[in-house]
This record gives structure tokens, C-alpha cells and sequence, in this order.
């Protein structure tokens, strides 16, 4: 726009900057409506550009940059043309995208999870319609057919059970019941509880009279550590037992006295770290508690001249700080995907004793722990994937409130 032969620009600074010019008040909002008028035109040419540069991307299939124009132009100017429509377009065309592109990832998993229950591989099948429910939560053929096959596994483990049972292997018969309730809850309303309950009072009784007769021979053997070792299982299954409590006292008196002994002696020969154990020993023995922690500072006066400082010392990670970096990695294990066939197959079976220990005394936490390394190891194995539910399950009822659902 030019003004008598002038750019708006330059009668502007003409105007300012001119000390012998005065310009009256008219010329001043002359000056004022150009400028907007300028301004105005620029910011007009400036959402065309991108309205032209994001259609060329709309129609170009190029969504993410067609709507970061449009919203650009949207913040500026909302009610811009069809700007508002265009982004609701471009919204709904990703979503059906995102939509196709999840319901491929889960036909592709279905796909190979039928393929492997067909040949058979019941596990492999399991990870794969997992894998399924993980891109889509909410998908009820995969949740149907992963019951299904634990329905049967645990359909086999109700009759294994039964097999045990008649055979007199009253603690398998435990074990394989537990993995048909861990694999389908309903075998809770089939009687089984009451079964299990009065088979696990017998297998309770028995453990207890071969703990008392191990205990005794043990202790007539002088073998004092290991029969207070079966003395205080006993007292886990039977905490009234009053043999098991009279021997436990007179068994830890013992150890105590003996240990307190060597640790004078120790001393007396200037062997203190060995004496700081010993008392350590007597003091986990309840013997002499007074005396020993004497002795345990009388040793550690004794041993301070020789200590020297390293500069380069680092501390050495606590136990509970290995056991929560190990549950923390079991975890994040058994949180990424399952591999489909076997890592090490006979590592896997090491882990996996450990965890039905662990799953038999009680302790899921542990067994969870196992069972995820041995899951992780071998992905593919039944006997690993029942007993890692029945520890999924175990943990689950242990750590659910009372009164509270499960």
C-alpha cells in the first residue's frame, strides 16, 4: 500500500522521525488503521500458507503434520475456513488406523496361539493369546480360549490328584489339587476344599511323628544343630508339642554354652574375630547375653589398633538390598514378553524345585521369585507354568485384606 507516492513504511518513519513535520490528527489514524490493515494481511497470508501446506499433507495421508498445522492455525484463529472439521477428520482417520493396526497385532497373535494349541503346545498357546490381551485388554476370544486350556490342565490335575490319592501319596495329592484350584477356581465349589482339609490333617500328623523320631535320633547322634532345626519345624506345625519345646530349650543351651566357651577361648589366644563370632552365637542362643556382648566389645576394642582405613573402601550391598534389585528384575522379567521357545531348559527345572519348596512352605514371595526366573528360562514347560499360578494365586489370597474380595 503506497500513500502520495510513499510506502506506509516509509511515511511513517518520515512522519516520526522529521522534526519540522507535524502531522495532525487525521494523518495519525491514517497511519494507525495502514499499520492494521498491514498487519492484518500478513497474518491472513500466513495462515493460507498453512492451510495450503496442511491440506497437501491431509491428502498426502501424512496425518501428524497435517494436524499440527491445523492446530497452529486453530490457536490463531479457530473459526479459520473448515479448520475445526478438518482436525476432527484427521482425529478420527488415526484412531481407525491405530484401531486397524491393533486388531492386526492381535489377529497375528491369535493366529500363531491356535497354530500352537493345535500342535499340541498348550504353553506356547498361552503366551501367545497373552501376548493378545496385552496389545487389547478386552479381547474375549483370547481370555476364552486361555480358560479353556486351563480348564483342561486343570481337569488333569484334579484326576492326577484322585491318582495320588488312592496311591497313598497323600502330599502329591495336595500338590496336584492345588494346581487344579489355581488353574480354575470353580474345583473351590466341587468339595475338593473339605478333601484337601482332611488330607492335609493327615499329611500334618504324619510330618509331625517323622520330625519327632528325625529330632530325637538326630540328637542322640550329637548332631545338636540339625535336630534343633527338626525340633523347631515340628514346633511350626505344632506349636503346643511339649517334647519338641523341652528339647528345643535344652538343645539351645547347649549350642550356647559351647559356643560362649570357644569364644573365651578365642579370645584367650587373640583369635577376636573368630571370639566376636562365637558370642554372636551364644547371643542367637539366648546364652549368657549379659557376658557375651561384653566379650563382643572386649573384641572390638581389641581388634580397632589394626584396623586401617582404605580409601578405596566401597560398601558391600545389604542383603535386602540384593533381594529387593532381585525382586525388582524378577519382576520386570516376568512383566516382558514370554520368549517363545525354551533359553535353558535345565536351569529352568533347578528354579522351579526351588519355587514348589517355597510354594509348599508357604513362602510365595520366594516362590514367585523362582518361578519367574524359571518361567523366563523355559516358557514352555506345563509344570512350571501350573506351579507359577498356584504362587500367583497364593500370593494373591495372602496379601488380600480380610473381609475383602480376593
Amino acid at each position: 500500500m503506497r500513500i502520495r507516492g510513499l510506502s506506509v513504511a516509509a511515511l511513517i518513519l518520515f512522519a516520526w522521525s522529521a522534526p519540522s513535520v507535524r502531522a495532525d490528527d487525521s494523518e495519525r489514524n491514517l497511519f494507525k488503521d495502514s499499520i492494521e490493515a498491514n498487519k492484518q494481511s500478513i497474518a491472513h497470508d500466513t495462515l493460507d500458507a498453512f492451510y495450503q501446506d496442511a491440506l497437501d499433507y491431509y491428502h498426502a495421508k501424512r496425518y501428524d503434520e497435517s494436524q499440527e498445522l491445523l492446530d497452529k492455525i486453530y490457536s490463531i484463529d479457530p473459526s479459520y475456513q473448515d479448520v475445526a472439521q478438518l482436525r476432527d477428520t484427521i482425529r478420527k482417520l488415526k484412531a481407525s488406523r491405530q484401531n486397524a493396526s491393533v486388531q492386526d497385532a492381535v489377529a497375528q497373535d491369535m493366529h500363531q496361539g491356535n497354530q500352537a494349541y493345535s500342535q499340541g503346545q498348550n504353553i506356547i498357546a498361552i503366551n501367545y493369546w497373552k501376548q493378545a490381551l496385552a496389545v487389547d485388554p478386552g479381547y474375549a476370544p483370547a481370555k476364552k480360549k486361555i480358560q479353556q486350556v486351563n480348564h483342561a490342565l486343570a481337569q488333569r490335575q484334579f484326576e492326577e490328584g484322585y491318582l495320588h490319592y488312592h496311591h497313598g501319596e497323600l502330599e502329591d495329592a495336595l500338590d496336584a489339587w492345588s494346581n487344579a484350584i489355581a488353574l480354575d477356581p470353580t474345583y473351590k465349589q466341587r468339595g475338593l476344599l473339605l478333601l484337601m482339609s482332611k488330607v492335609d490333617l493327615s499329611v500334618q500328623n504324619n510330618q509331625i511323628s517323622r520330625l519327632a523320631l528325625q529330632a530325637e535320633e538326630q540328637y542322640q547322634g550329637g548332631q545338636l544343630e540339625p535336630a534343633l532345626q527338626s525340633y523347631e519345624e515340628l514346633l511350626k506345625l505344632q506349636p503346643r508339642h511339649e517334647e519338641a519345646r523341652r528339647m528345643s530349650a535344652k538343645i539351645k543351651i547347649q549350642l550356647g554354652e559351647a559356643a560362649f566357651k570357644a569364644a573365651r577361648s578365642s579370645f584367650g589366644r587373640r583369635q577376636y574375630a573368630e571370639a566376636i563370632k562365637n558370642w554372636q552365637a551364644s547371643l542367637g542362643y539366648n546364652f549368657e547375653t549379659v557376658q557375651s556382648q561384653k566379650g563382643i566389645r572386649m573384641a572390638q576394642a581389641a581388634l580397632e589398633p589394626s584396623k586401617k582405613p582404605s580409601k578405596k573402601s566401597r560398601s558391600k550391598p545389604s542383603a535386602a538390598s540384593v533381594a529387593a534389585s532381585s525382586t525388582t528384575a524378577a519382576s520386570a522379567q516376568a512383566a516382558a514378553p514370554p520368549p517363545a521357545q525354551a533359553v535353558n531348559p535345565e536351569e529352568a527345572m533347578v528354579h522351579y524345585r526351588r519355587g514348589l519348596v517355597a510354594i509348599r512352605g508357604k513362602d510365595y514371595h520366594v516362590a514367585l521369585e523362582e518361578l519367574n526366573i524359571a518361567y523366563q528360562l523355559d516358557s514352555t514347560n506345563e509344570h512350571i507354568y501350573v506351579a507359577r499360578q498356584r504362587a500367583q494365586q497364593g500370593w494373591a489370597a495372602a496379601n488380600t485384606p480380610e473381609g475383602a474380595a480376593p
